[in-house]
């Protein structure tokens, strides 16, 4: 209101509203061009799905992903073998590439078993560490697909590793 009334003593030429016009657009012009580049780290353009290796066995060490360009995404969970209901230590390792984030999504592959996707830190040298407890199936036995989740700011690659895990293993 004080404002309006100061304004109000002022004359307002073509020139001050074309002005005070060409500000507010510069203004817009700003706040859309950080938003754009926010939302474009936040969404990259490219996703990118590496192939599941059903040789690898995660029960028994780490297993890889190599990327059609050359990286290479390495996946470790202890204790091994793989418990349910007890946390599990994850460690991914990226080389060839710079990730700004990582994730880890649990899902099973024939039954959904909810949302659980922890991001995963940096540790240093392209290695990412956490922590993740998986549930228990009402089977007793499930087949689970563990897909790392990596944001480079340009792309989104997912490296799916797959293993079976049981109350008795």
């Amino acid at each position: 209101m004080l404002c309006a009334t100061f304004i109000s003593r002022f004359p307002m030429t073509t020139q001050i509203k074309q002005l005070l016009a060409a500000i507010a657009l510069l203004i817009l012009i700003i706040a859309a061009t950080l938003g754009f580049k926010y939302w474009k780290m936040a969404h990259p353009d490219q996703t990118l799905t590496a192939q599941i290796d059903a040789t690898c066995d995660l029960h028994h060490g780490p297993c890889a992903a190599t990327l059609p360009d050359g990286g290479r995404i390495e996946l470790e969970i202890t204790p091994r073998p793989i418990p349910l209901l007890r946390p599990l230590e994850i460690r991914v390792k990226i080389t060839g590439m710079e990730a700004r984030k990582v994730e880890i999504d649990f899902s099973g592959v024939s039954m959904s078993m909810g949302f659980n996707r922890p991001v995963l830190k940096a540790a240093g040298n392209q290695l990412f560490a956490g922590q993740a407890t998986l549930p228990v199936c009402i089977t007793g036995r499930m087949e689970w697909q563990a897909s790392v989740m990596v944001n480079t700011g340009e792309a989104q690659i997912v490296a799916p590793f797959r293993f079976e895990a049981s109350a008795k293993i």
